[in-house]
């Protein structure tokens, strides 16, 4: 039968408390433990730190934030502040307060970790906070852009190895060609391309859409 474990680290060791049926009996020998051993201020600092709930409880739905597609690893949530653990099989939630990685919540499904994640930044960081957050998960969308001619670069401005259009350039990392592009002084990820010239097109297509026909015909 599975039982709950508590120890405490006295000296630099290690030590273990008891084993235990219930989950509350063993915090409980646990605090009792580090009252005996750490006294009472390591006990209050102990709560302080690790005591911390996230309470949503009056919190709006918020809608989830999604990662800029080039900061999304493989495996990884395309939402921040998601992560999952292979451990417990769950998504989990997670955010930074004062300086400290608390827990939100663990979740069958993604796209609920994102939304409580979203509502902590909420309750915890106000609105601006998660205004900034959505900014600077800006994401390119193309899917009503007609299809642009690439815009190649001036020849004298070609270095070597880099890319003959505008906009594009090639990650060795990934052995890919990248498109980005600069809205409002930030640099802006549309995608990875096996093919060059499809990565100048989107960029074409990112610039009709978000700068104009007439940043395009400079």
């Amino acid at each position: 039968m599975k039982k709950w474990l508590a120890q405490i680290s006295i000296d630099g060791k290690q030590r273990r408390i008891g084993y235990y049926e219930n989950e509350e009996e063993g915090g409980a020998d646990y605090a009792r433990a580090v009252f005996k051993y750490k006294n009472q201020a390591a006990l209050g600092k102990a709560r302080e730190q690790d005591s911390f709930i996230i309470d949503l409880s009056d919190v709006p739905p918020q809608s989830p934030i999604p990662k800029s597609a080039g900061h999304i690893k493989e495996g990884a949530s395309k939402y921040t502040g998601v992560s999952f653990s292979k451990h417990m099989n769950k998504w989990q939630a997670q955010i930074t307060i004062d300086g400290k990685q608390r827990q939100i919540g663990s979740y069958e499904n993604e796209e609920e970790a994102a939304v409580d994640y979203a509502r902590a930044v909420f309750n915890y960081k106000n609105q601006a906070a998660l205004g900034k957050a959505r900014e600077d998960s800006f994401i390119i969308d193309l899917s009503d852009v007609p299809p642009q001619p690439p815009i190649p670069k001036s020849s004298g401005s070609i270095k070597e190895g880099a890319s003959k259009y505008t906009g594009v350039s090639f990650n060795k990392s990934k052995n890919k060609w990248t498109a980005q592009i600069r809205i409002d002084g930030k640099r802006r990820y549309i995608g990875s391309y096996e093919n060059e010239e499809e990565a100048a097109a989107d960029y074409a297509r990112a610039v009709f859409k978000y700068k104009g026909q007439g940043a395009l015909d400079k």
